[in-house]
């Protein structure tokens, strides 16, 4: 630029073109982070997304301790009382006799209770009123070696071959000894008898019977 004096003054002529633009600076350091600024309203919730699939299920866990024992309920009311057992019994015997094959065994009551009473005549027991009873029996006696022996009880009449007990002796001992017991459904006087069945007669014969009355049923 060229400077033009007058008078001790200079007047300022026109501007010049502007020059081209100089190289770019360094930049200067960041500033100071501003302040946050308030947080916006919450959007509405998006819709719920497809079900994944299920995973296996995980191992059982371990069994907790067991809890306290709760207190004991109240005790309910009594029931009824069942019918009253008509308690017959009775023992019936036959001792030190000698019985032959084929023989019904004669008796002998020995004692009986109960109400009514379970009564003997001769071979015959008599059971007096309904119900079950239990009746076992035993034989024991001489019969000789290699024997064998039978009894059969009879039932209102009818031999029970299937509730015959059997035994045998042998060549060193020659006594034996033969029982069993039965449940007998019975009707009012039920008969029970017994018959002795064998390869030979019985010597010396202790028989025994007892019978017990066990239902009304």
């Amino acid at each position: 630029m060229e400077n033009f004096y007058h008078n001790g003054c200079f007047i300022l002529g026109p501007t010049g073109p502007t020059g081209p633009m100089g190289v770019t600076g360094a930049t200067g350091p960041t500033g100071p982070t501003g302040p946050m600024g308030v947080t916006g309203a919450t959007g509405p919730t998006g819709p719920t997304g497809a079900s994944g699939i299920t995973g296996p299920t995980g191992p059982t866990g371990v069994t907790g301790p067991t809890g306290e024992t709760g207190p004991t309920g109240i005790m309910g009311p009594t029931g009824p009382t069942g019918p009253e057992l008509d308690n017959n019994y009775a023992l019936v015997v036959n001792q030190a006799t000698d019985i032959s094959s084929g023989s019904v065994i004669p008796l002998a009551l020995q004692f009986s209770g109960g109400t009514p009473n379970i009564t003997v005549n001769n071979t015959t027991i008599t059971l007096p009123s309904p119900g079950t009873y239990y009746v076992s029996f035993s034989l024991t006696g001489r019969f000789g070696v290699n024997q064998n022996g039978s009894i059969i009880p009879i039932i209102n009449g009818v031999p029970q071959d299937r509730l015959a007990p059997t035994n045998n002796t042998n060549s060193v001992n020659s006594d034996i000894t033969i029982q069993d017991g039965t449940l007998i459904q019975a009707s009012t006087n039920s008969t029970v008898q017994f018959l002795y069945t064998g390869s030979t007669a019985v010597s010396r014969a202790n028989f025994f019977v007892s019978v017990f009355k066990v239902s009304n049923l």
